[in-house]
């Protein structure tokens, strides 16, 4: 979703700059320019952040610990039962 949004808002922004360089009339595709280019950084800058992130805690790992807790007992050999 995000790259179809930034994608729509590239597109936006180098068409804004193509008729402003084309018809040389930067006042009327200045304020389309500065809208879209900003909106632009804001997904980059906000597609960081939310990469970074991480909702692992280290208050998980005793869900794990506690699954580990078996003995090693022989359960093989002759008898062919656990002791």
């Amino acid at each position: 979703m995000k790259n179809i949004i930034r994608t729509l808002l590239f597109t936006v922004l180098c068409l804004a700059i193509f008729k402003g360089i084309s018809t040389e009339q930067w006042s009327s595709s200045i304020t389309v320019v500065i809208v879209s280019g900003v909106l632009l950084l804001v997904t980059f800058i906000s597609g960081k952040a939310s990469r970074g992130s991480s909702t692992y805690t280290s208050s998980d790992s005793s869900i794990y610990s506690s699954n580990n807790s078996h003995s090693n007992n022989d359960c093989g050999g002759d008898s062919g039962g656990c002791d």
